[in-house]
C-alpha cells in the first residue's frame, strides 16, 4: 500500500510541474495515471489504512484540488488569448480586404 501512496506522491508533483509550465494536455495525461492509481488505492482488499496514511491521502486530496483549480484557471485564460487573438485576426483580415 505505501508503495501505492508513493507513486500517488509523484503523480501529484509531475501534475504540479505540468501546471507551473502551462503544459495542459500532457497534465491530463498525468491527471488520467493519478485517477487510476487512486482508484487502485481505494479498490484493494487489503485497504488497512493508518492514521498516517489517513493523512497522507488528505493532503494529496488537497494538493489535487489546488492543481485542478489552477488548470482550470489556466484552461480559461487560454480560451480567453485564443478567443482575443481570433478578433483580431478576422478584424486584420477585414481591414485587409479594403
Amino acid at each position: 500500500m505505501s508503495a501505492e501512496l508513493a507513486k500517488l506522491e509523484d503523480h501529484i508533483e509531475e501534475l504540479e510541474a505540468h501546471c507551473q509550465a502551462g503544459e495542459l494536455e500532457s497534465a491530463e495525461k498525468v491527471l488520467t495515471n493519478l485517477d487510476l492509481s487512486l482508484k487502485k488505492i481505494f479498490t484493494s482488499d487489503d485497504i488497512n489504512l493508518t492514521q498516517e496514511q489517513v493523512v497522507h491521502l488528505q493532503n494529496c486530496y488537497a494538493n489535487i484540488s489546488a492543481i485542478n483549480d489552477r488548470l482550470r484557471q489556466q484552461k480559461g485564460d487560454v480560451t480567453t488569448q485564443l478567443s482575443r487573438h481570433l478578433g483580431n485576426k478576422k478584424k486584420i483580415n477585414a481591414y485587409k480586404s479594403i
